[in-house]
C-alpha cells in the first residue's frame, strides 16, 4: 500500500535563556544572570506608560531614515530564537545628536510594550539602531505602533507574508520549556530570507501621519535582557494599520511579547506637540 510521507523533523531551539512568562519571565530577568542585573536595579528602564512628565519641545528635529532604495535580503528570525518575531540584517541609518546610527533589526511586539494612559496598542514595531561610539551597542530604539484597521500598511506586507509560513506549525514547549517547531513551508530553513526595502519602510512609517515630526522621546533602555540603559527612545504618535487577519498571524506565532511598563522615576518625556 501507499505510505504517507514522513513529516519533517521538529526543529528545536533552546532560546535566549529568558522568556515573557513563567519562571524566566520579566520579574525574574534580573536574577537569571549577573550581567542582567540592571533589569531589576535600573532606574531608566523601558518600556514606560506615557502619561506624566510630558514636556513640549519645539526644538526636536525631524527624523530621517536613509538606506538602499532597492530591495535586499534580510532574515526573518522566529520567536524560537529571540522570543519575538525579528527581522535581522537591515540596512540603513539615521542621525541622532550629530551621531550616525546604523539600523540593525526590527522586532514586532504583540501587544505594544509602551502604553498610553495605561492602555496598550495592538502592536509595536521596534527598530533598533547601533551606536558606533564606544561600546554602548544599541543607541536608539524607534517604535511605531499598530492598530487594527481595514487594511495592512504596505510596509508591513513582506513581514506578514514571511510570518505566514510558520502559522499553525508551532508545537508546545516540552518539559524543559524548549520550543519545538515543525514548519511546513520552510522545512528546516527556519530563518527564511525576506526581500526588504528600507526606503519603503521609511516612507510607510515616518511618512505616515507626518510621524517624522510627530513623536515623543525619552531616555530609556533595551526592553529585553540585558536591559542596557542609555538608549534614546522615540515613540511615533500615529499608528500603522493592520488587518485583524494579518495581526492574528503575528499574535498566534508568538503570543504576548511585551515587557510590563517600568517606573518613570522622574524622567521627562519630550513631545514634539505637532499632533
Amino acid at each position: 500500500g501507499f505510505a504517507a510521507p514522513e513529516p519533517p523533523p521538529a526543529v528545536v531551539a533552546a532560546g535566549p535563556g529568558w522568556a515573557y512568562r513563567g519562571d524566566r519571565g520579566p520579574a525574574r530577568w534580573g536574577a537569571l544572570r549577573e550581567e542582567w542585573g540592571v533589569c531589576r536595579t535600573g532606574r531608566s528602564q523601558s518600556p514606560i506608560n506615557v502619561e506624566l512628565n510630558l514636556h513640549r519641545d519645539d526644538s526636536l528635529p525631524p527624523i530621517r531614515l536613509t538606506g538602499p532604495t532597492e530591495p535586499y535580503q534580510a532574515t526573518l528570525v522566529p520567536p524560537m530564537y529571540d522570543n519575538v518575531l525579528t527581522l535581522d540584517g537591515l540596512k540603513g541609518s539615521t542621525t541622532l545628536s550629530g551621531l550616525t546610527l546604523e539600523l540593525r533589526s526590527l522586532a514586532i511586539h504583540t501587544p505594544s510594550q509602551h502604553r498610553f494612559d495605561g492602555v496598550a496598542r495592538d502592536g509595536e514595531l521596534e527598530l533598533l539602531f547601533d551606536s558606533k561610539v564606544g561600546d554602548s551597542g544599541v543607541g536608539l530604539g524607534l517604535s511605531a505602533f499598530l492598530a487594527l484597521g481595514d487594511r495592512t500598511a504596505p510596509c508591513l506586507a513582506p513581514i506578514v507574508a514571511a510570518a505566514r509560513g510558520y502559522t499553525g506549525h508551532v508545537l508546545e514547549r516540552d518539559a524543559l520549556g524548549v520550543r519545538r517547531y515543525r514548519p511546513a513551508l520552510y522545512q528546516t530553513d527556519i530563518r527564511p530570507p525576506v526581500w526588504f526595502n528600507t526606503q519603503t519602510l521609511a516612507e510607510g512609517v515616518l511618512g505616515h501621519g507626518s510621524n517624522y515630526a510627530n513623536y515623543l522621546t525619552y531616555l530609556g533602555s533595551l526592553t529585553t535582557p540585558p536591559c542596557t540603559e542609555g538608549v534614546t527612545r522615540i515613540l511615533l504618535k500615529v499608528p500603522l494599520s493592520i488587518t485583524a487577519d494579518d495581526y492574528a498571524v503575528l499574535a498566534a506565532l508568538q503570543g504576548k511579547t511585551a515587557r510590563p511598563t517600568q517606573p518613570l522615576n522622574g524622567r521627562a518625556v519630550y513631545d514634539t506637540a505637532t499632533g
